[in-house]
């Protein structure tokens, strides 16, 4: 029988063994950088340096913790070794593919590109000639030879290091780099210095911290700064081609109205009668969708016209939208109200960015009073504005997600809960007094933005006004029988499908069934208001919402997951843990269900389309 080697000498070769292994990572991810945007200069380059000592150590972190109970229950060299060399080898092929996948798409291994890779299609998608597969098969060979050779050589290294305190002087400094390499990134993402911002996407699972929000409460400035092109490399290629524009005679200055959490079926006589009456007058599109469940992905989707999956980059890049930029080289006034923080999500960075003079908050002690005054504050705007002057303004409202009515508000939907248990919701719940205070809530909202309507038709320039009046996402409450309440959850119809009205000049009022969604919105408003000839491939994955051909594949996402999507047919969705569910209508698994790859492929080259040098990435 096999003499068990002591537990602590083999969890201290594991130890050196996996550091060994994260500084074979650090090697192997050199490859990142040969196309990663990257900034000259010190400070940049002490913090990629850090950076990849930074993901070494957490990796060999990651890859001791698997190892420890195998050493726990099986203390033999003979099973030990083998099975370390095995982890350290998957990581590293994994590693590998990662790198040739960031190297022409400029985003990261997941579930959906491995399922691309393994479904027998990857060479349609990733275009890897023959000589590819050789020379990887060859550097999976060498990565096996040398990691059976730091085997050995790490076995000797422990036997020699024992009674030292060598190990402990390598973590402490580790430990350091960890933490400065933390602090240089809240420092950068305070002052919005994107050279180092800009590369935490470089490396797979770089995730540093980040405490802006801390700082605010503790009443120190953050810096908004915006994306200066040709000022540092980017990671983005947004738009892909120069704008042109043949500018109308007469600007129309446009007014975006947004409902947080309006779901598609709230939009009535009863729930919102002032919106309801806007409708008569407007195109109303029934079958429209928001491209995620929730506000930051949303309204993403809304201004940029591009899947949430691009927002981390554009954050890092503070790169405001082509929608706002043009609008405002084209003169127009921006004004921007919102009930809850333009800063939370940080639209003042992205959506914003570079606007200056921003309204970053309302005053009110709750949703409700807040919607209140951004109301008050665009009515005093709109009375002291420049006329001369086109504007475009943003009313985002908020009681609804918060289901906030204030007490002396009638409430219309009754039995009504008079605020939400959360600890109570779940599959037997009763929805329909939390559905009806969520509509008391909606109401209020209704009427807030009633009064901003009215301002504009009082004020004479409501026909000179293209009015976009939609929701960030939908709000669920158990339709599905699956005990989903709220947003942010999943992909299915309550949650992301939201009304959408059109109201301009020359437009006659009507009904569309047809599907549209956020993504078409953007690619809709540039050539129609501003006279943009270029194709919306160019600078969204949208079309005209006029356009009735199929949309195919919608991209749609959260705070960390997305799905690919055929409203009313499908979802696959690529969770965070690495799962991927194909779901039919109603949002349960239908294994029978096919082409999943196919829909796969499509939100791949949504999510390629934007980055530089990305092969394949369709139109």
């Amino acid at each position: 029988m096999p003499t068990p080697t002591p537990r602590r000498f083999l969890l201290r070769w594991c130890a050196w063994y996996f550091l060994g292994t994260g500084a074979l990572f650090a090697l192997l991810a050199l490859r990142y950088l040969a196309v990663a945007p990257l900034a000259t200069g010190f400070a940049s380059g002490a913090f990629r340096a850090s950076m990849f000592v930074t993901q070494a150590s957490l990796l060999a972190l990651a890859l001791l913790l698997l190892a420890t109970p195998v050493v726990l229950l099986v203390p033999l060299r003979r099973v030990v070794v083998p099975f370390a060399v095995l982890l350290a080898l998957v990581v590293l092929v994994v590693v590998l593919v990662d790198t040739f996948v960031y190297q022409q798409y400029r985003f990261h291994l997941d579930a959906s590109v491995w399922r691309l890779l393994t479904d027998g299609g990857a060479e349609s998608t990733f275009h890897m000639p023959r000589s590819t597969h050789i020379a990887f098969g060859g550097i999976v060979l060498g990565f096996l030879v040398v990691l059976v050779a730091w085997a050995f050589a790490a076995w000797r290294w422990t036997e020699y290091t024992a009674g030292r305190r060598l190990g402990r002087a390598v973590v402490g400094v580790l430990a350091l780099v960890l933490l400065a390499h933390n602090g240089a990134h809240v420092w950068a993402s305070a002052a919005a210095y994107t050279p180092i911002t800009q590369q935490v996407a470089v490396l797979p699972l770089h995730q540093p911290v980040t405490a802006n929000r801390t700082l605010r409460k503790l009443g120190i400035e953050v810096a908004r700064a915006p994306y200066v092109p040709g000022e540092a490399p980017s990671g983005l290629r947004y738009p892909r081609e120069p704008l042109a524009f043949q500018p109308p005679a007469r600007p129309e200055n446009v007014c975006f109205l947004v409902v947080d959490s309006w779901r598609a079926d709230a939009l009535t006589a009863r729930a919102t009668p002032n919106l309801a009456a806007l409708a008569e007058q407007s195109v109303r599109f029934e079958n429209h969708h928001s491209g995620g469940n929730a506000t930051r992905v949303g309204m993403f989707s809304l201004f940029y016209g591009l899947p949430g999956t691009y927002w981390h980059d554009v954050l890092a890049e503070r790169r405001v939208c082509v929608l706002v930029e043009e609008f405002q080289k084209k003169g127009y006034e921006i004004a921007v109200f919102t009930s809850a923080p333009l800063y939370s999500p940080e639209f003042d960075e992205t959506i914003f960015s570079g606007v200056p003079n921003l309204r970053r908050e309302s005053q009110g002690r709750s949703p409700a009073e807040c919607d209140r005054d951004l109301t008050d504050d665009f009515l005093a705007w709109l009375a002291a504005r420049d006329a001369s002057r086109p504007f475009l303004t943003l009313l985002f409202y908020d009681a609804p997600h918060a289901y906030d009515v204030p007490p002396d508000f009638p409430r219309e939907f009754e039995p009504s809960w008079p605020h939400v248990d959360y600890l109570g919701l779940d599959a037997d719940t009763d929805p329909v007094p939390f559905h009806n205070l969520y509509l008391n809530s909606v109401r209020w909202s209704d009427a807030q933005a009633g009064r901003a309507i009215d301002g504009l038709r009082a004020a004479g320039v409501i026909d000179d006004t293209c009015l976009v009046v939609t929701g960030d996402h939908g709000q669920e409450f158990n339709d599905l029988g699956l005990a989903y309440w709220g947003h942010n959850s999943n992909y299915a119809r309550f949650q992301t499908q939201v009304p959408l009205l059109i109201r301009r000049r020359g437009l006659a009022p009507g009904v569309r069934t047809h599907l549209t969604t956020h993504f078409d919105v953007v690619a809709t408003l540039l050539p129609e208001i501003l006279g943009c000839t270029n194709p919306p491939e160019d600078y969204c994955v949208g079309r005209n919402l006029f356009d009735t051909a199929d949309r195919g594949v919608l991209t749609l996402a959260t705070y960390s997951t997305y799905a690919a999507v055929r409203p009313g047919m499908r979802h696959v969705v690529v969770g965070k843990s690495g799962d991927i569910q194909v779901l039919g209508r109603d949002y349960r698994p239908e294994p029978g269900l096919d082409s999943d790859a196919d829909f796969l492929k499509q939100a791949f080259q949504q999510r390629a389309r934007f980055r530089p040098g990305a092969a394949g990435a369709g139109p």
